[in-house]
């Protein structure tokens, strides 16, 4: 039988043969009275329609061919070959109306859907999920026989693949035909399945998400609102269950309920949901519930209160409150009686009901708030209990939160305003006590709240609240949780309120900042305050920006504070270059931030100041983020005075003492940004780099010296294929010229850095010269191997994605490849330990720096040179090599199985012994995150003999001098303590 289906299929694409003729030749299987014949034939005949092009089915085929299967049906043998059939013909440009009410008709009547295996039974709802959606007419048409039929085809279906594409059946057919009379029919076979739980197999490809099954099933329940009355009420009883995801399912579902059912349906059980809504959120067992259950009420208050008289109101007008009793008072009349009471409780959960309550519409909230706002302002008029004033304005919070989400005034506040701002005191100053800091942070969130709310203060009493809230996270407090909510408030409100903030609240910043003898912790507070609401909002980013370059480049600013003020500078100059709209943003912050800022260093060049060197660094750090994103154009504009200024201190070795050495970074930062078609403007690029090159190698002022290596490393990476590698030969025909030393060295290792990147050769051959070097046992094979970290090593602009850099794919890979098996094999040769050293710091340089996926391919060789650099080296090495280490047990614990106890576990306790200068806070860390991961991927059995050991060393790292340490080992203790523990 197959090869006469492979037979046919050609024929049939020839024209050798015809469909009919197909069915004629296989005549004697699908006649035959033995059932396994005839559903052979018909296998063929659906394998063959399955294969064949729609040009190679005559269109007077189809009509027939449908007639002849609809009628095959009938026999359950064929069937699954049969619905195949259909399902093939039925793409065909010629399946007709009348060959889907043919195929409807037989489907519903001739098959037995639930007596088949679950690939037929999906065939089927597949089948009738395409007709419904190619020829929707036919299923409108058919009408109740449509929904009958389904509704038959679904009763006791329980394979999940099945019931996703029946649920998703069910809103179109509720869209296409009116269900009226055949809704509880199709509501029976389909709720009876909520809620629905199920767990998905791992690694089956065909298996779905039990979140996609549910929502397909709260679809199709709420997709008419026929269904409403049968529903409701067993909804509503489903949130009383225990199951928290049963809960959180029904709340769901009752919400996206609202959308379709109607708003009788809901009014009927309101008192019983209300009170299950209430209940779930004052117990509060899990957020998740109570989330739903808010949004639940919300969305069955927007249906239920009058809030149709909007739609036919005059514009801007709210409808007038209605006197009678209404749903709202199954909230109001229980939060009045919380707020009346002596002792408020809940008021948090009080607030979170009303709120959910007033923001359903514009009625409603004028419903809660004129309920709510005369008893909150009366109480808190009368009281002095702190925590009782807490708990109303917690209140009234939530409350004035609604018209600031609806984003329409309730009108009962207009009235209320001057006993508003009696209660928030928006002039009030900040408390010192921190008995009064809790009511102080709630006070403040109501003050923003003011703010918020539309068209309620005017200018000055904007003004005036943006000011008390300023000072807030200005001044100092007992409790910082007030400086930090008031800087929180602060982002929200720079977001909707730019333009106050902008004239209200950077003023009094700034002249805190410039304030005489002025903390450092409350300078670090001051700019993350500004940091973070520049970041949050980009239409006060460059008053920010400005304001701060202001006070630095006018003297207003004391100079100890110089390095944090730039560093704030640049951590937002570089989150605001690597936005979405960076380009268009970075002209005009080099414009206003960086060329102010670099006028002003240019011109006091020498400070004297010890923090001189950091301070042009940040500088130059800002001014790579800047200039990297200009255009060509804009960038060579630039340069021009750059390298008049410079380029002569740069090719000069004996200028040391030029005050403008110091700003050599700043040189440095512009030429290395630049794009790669940005000429560079000089007359002979190869002669200036081997310039650059040869005072590197002679200036005595190591800033030179990098300077110079930066500029020549970007320069060569950016250059074309062509000429890179004769640039590159010319800088080290200079070098070698000069003669031998450190700065040769080190120019090895940035020419390998510019050329490994990009795949060049020319970076192989300075890689093995410095292995050479190491090797050979040189006078700088130490300098040879700690420079290895500048081949793949981070930089702030040099050869970096950021600033242009060529980085080629799989470079890192080929660079594994290529010199980490020489690193092993002269390891395992050499003799001498200080070699054996040296090449065990190029190793940890190398693996740190390297892709999970490209560290983890021959990681077994690797293992026993990483064993040993953490026995040989210390600091940032020995805590990289012990970070390797930890990645290897994490991704492939086996393959350390065998040395784990016998070799890892007592260096890496050796490594916690914090007397020992090579056990830095780094390596220890490093060391108490190895053994915490430890125990969750080897079993009891096989590291049960190290376990006391490791016990006793972390009972004394937990006294270790560093609170981070001992935190981390309290974490580690713990997991090991219990390890093992049934």
């Amino acid at each position: 039988m197959p090869c006469y289906c492979v037979f046919s299929n050609v024929d049939i694409v020839k024209g050798d043969m015809s469909l009919l003729e197909l069915v004629q030749a296989l005549g004697s299987y699908l006649a035959s009275e033995e059932a396994g014949r005839r559903s052979k034939g018909a296998h063929v005949l659906s394998d063959v329609l399955t294969e064949l092009p729609e040009s190679a089915i005559p269109a007077q085929a189809t009509t027939r061919l449908v007639q002849f299967f609809c009628a095959r049906l009938s026999d359950a043998t064929c069937v699954p070959h049969v619905l195949a059939s259909i399902s093939a013909l039925q793409q065909l440009s010629s399946f007709t109306d009348q060959c889907s009410v043919d195929v409807l008709r037989a489907l519903f009547k001739e098959v037995h859907v639930q007596s088949f295996q679950h690939s037929t039974r999906s065939t089927a709802y597949k089948l009738l999920d395409q007709i419904i959606q190619s020829h929707p007419q036919v299923a409108k048409m058919m009408g109740d026989d449509t929904v009958l039929g389904f509704a038959q085809m679904l009763d006791g279906e329980k394979d999940p693949r099945s019931l996703m594409i029946a649920f998703q059946i069910i809103p179109k057919l509720a869209k296409l035909v009116d269900i009226k009379n055949n809704a509880d029919d199709i509501f029976d076979v389909v709720f009876c399945y909520f809620p629905i739980t199920f767990k998905n197999r791992e690694g089956d490809p065909s298996s779905i998400s039990p979140e996609l099954l549910k929502s397909s099933l709260r679809a199709a329940i709420t997709c008419s609102a026929h269904f409403g009355e049968m529903a409701i009420k067993p909804l509503v009883e489903k949130t009383t269950a225990t199951s928290q995801s049963v809960k959180i399912d029904a709340y769901e579902t009752l919400t996206a309920a609202t959308q379709t059912y109607s708003p009788e349906v809901f009014a009927s059980e309101m008192e019983v949901l209300i009170e299950q809504i209430r209940e779930d959120v004052v117990m509060a067992a899990d957020e998740k519930v109570v989330n739903a259950a808010l949004d639940t009420l919300e969305a069955v208050y927007s249906v239920v209160s009058p809030a149709a008289p909007l739609a036919s109101s005059a514009a801007g007008q709210t409808p007038e409150i209605d006197e009678t009793t209404t749903s709202l008072d199954y909230v109001l009349k229980d939060a009045i009686f919380q707020l009346t009471a002596e002792d408020v409780k809940n008021s948090d959960q009080v607030g979170k009901l009303l709120l959910a309550a007033a923001r359903s519409s514009a009625y409603n909230c004028n419903v809660v708030s004129d309920a709510v706002l005369p008893i909150v302002v009366e109480r808190l008029g009368s009281t002095e209990v702190l925590t009782l004033r807490r708990e109303l304005m917690d209140v009234l919070n939530y409350v004035l939160s609604a018209s600031c989400d609806i984003r329409r005034k309730a009108e009962c506040l207009e009235a209320d305003k001057d006993n508003l701002l009696n209660i928030y005191r928006l002039d009030a100053s900040v408390p010192l006590d921190k008995e009064y800091s809790f009511l102080h942070i709630t006070r403040l969130k109501g003050i923003t709240l003011l703010i918020l709310m539309p068209q309620f203060l005017d200018k000055n009493e904007t003004s005036l609240a943006l000011q008390t809230i300023s000072r807030a996270a200005i001044e100092r407090n007992e409790d910082e949780n007030v400086n930090k909510e008031a800087t929180h408030l602060l982002v929200q409100l720079s977001q909707s309120n730019p333009e106050q903030v902008q004239t209200t609240v950077l003023p009094m910043f700034f002249t805190a900042l410039c304030e005489d003898m002025v903390a450092v912790h409350k300078i670090a507070s001051l700019l993350n305050a500004l940091g973070a609401i520049g970041v949050a909002a980009s239409e006060v980013l460059l008053p920010i920006l400005g304001g701060l370059a202001s006070v630095i480049t006018t003297g207003s600013l004391a100079f100890s504070h110089y390095v944090p003020t730039i560093t704030t500078i640049r951590k937002m100059i570089e989150t605001a270059a690597a936005t979405t709209n960076g380009d268009t943003v970075c002209p005009e912050l080099m414009t206003k931030v960086v060329a102010p800022l670099l006028s002003w260093i240019s011109e006091s060049p020498d400070t004297g100041h010890q923090n001189q060197h950091s301070i042009v660094v940040e500088i130059a750090k800002a001014t790579a983020a800047v200039f990297s994103k200009l255009d060509t154009e804009t960038q060579g504009q630039y340069l021009k005075p750059v390298f008049d200024r410079y380029s002569a201190i740069a090719l000069d070795p004996d200028n040391t003492s030029d005050p403008l050495c110091q700003l050599l970074p700043l040189y440095s930062a512009l030429v290395c940004a630049c794009t790669p078609q940005t000429k560079l403007p000089v007359e002979d690029l190869s002669r200036y780099l081997s310039g650059l090159a040869s005072a590197a190698l002679k200036t005595t002022s190591t800033v030179h010296r990098d300077v110079s290596f930066e500029i020549i490393a970007a320069t060569i990476n950016k250059s074309n294929a062509g000429t890179r590698g004769e640039l590159a030969k010319s800088v080290l025909e200079c070098a070698d010229s000069v003669g031998s030393g450190v700065a040769h060295i080190l120019l090895r290792h940035w020419l390998a850095r510019a050329l490994v990147n990009c795949n060049d050769k020319a970076g192989y051959e300075c890689v093995r010269w410095l292995l050479d070097q190491i090797t050979q046992g040189s006078l700088y094979s130490t300098e040879a191997a700690e420079g290895f970290n500048i081949i793949l090593g981070n930089h702030d602009w040099s050869v970096t994605p950021a600033t242009h850099g060529v980085f080629k794919l799989l470079s890192k890979q080929r660079f594994y490849a290529t010199v980490v098996p020489e690193i092993t094999s002269n390891f395992n040769s050499a003799s001498d330990d200080t070699i054996k050293a040296n090449l065990l710091v190029v190793l940890t340089h190398s693996v740190q720096h390297m892709p999970k996926s490209v560290l983890m391919s021959g990681i077994e060789d690797v293992v026993p040179l990483l064993l040993s650099a953490i026995r040989l080296t210390s600091g940032s090495l020995k805590a990289a090599s012990i970070r390797t280490i930890t990645m290897v047990v994490l991704e492939t614990p086996d393959t350390l199985k065998s040395k784990v106890t016998s070799s890892i576990i007592p260096l890496l306790i050796g490594s916690l012994t914090y007397s020992d200068a090579a056990n830095t806070v780094q390596v220890r860390q490093a060391t108490l995150d190895a053994l915490s991961l430890v125990p969750e991927k080897y079993a009891y059995s096989v590291i049960q003999g190290a376990r006391r050991d490791v016990l006793r060393a972390l009972v004394k790292a937990r006294d270790d001098r560093k609170r981070l340490v001992r935190a981390d080992a309290v974490k580690a203790y713990n997991k090991w303590l219990n390890f093992g523990d049934v």
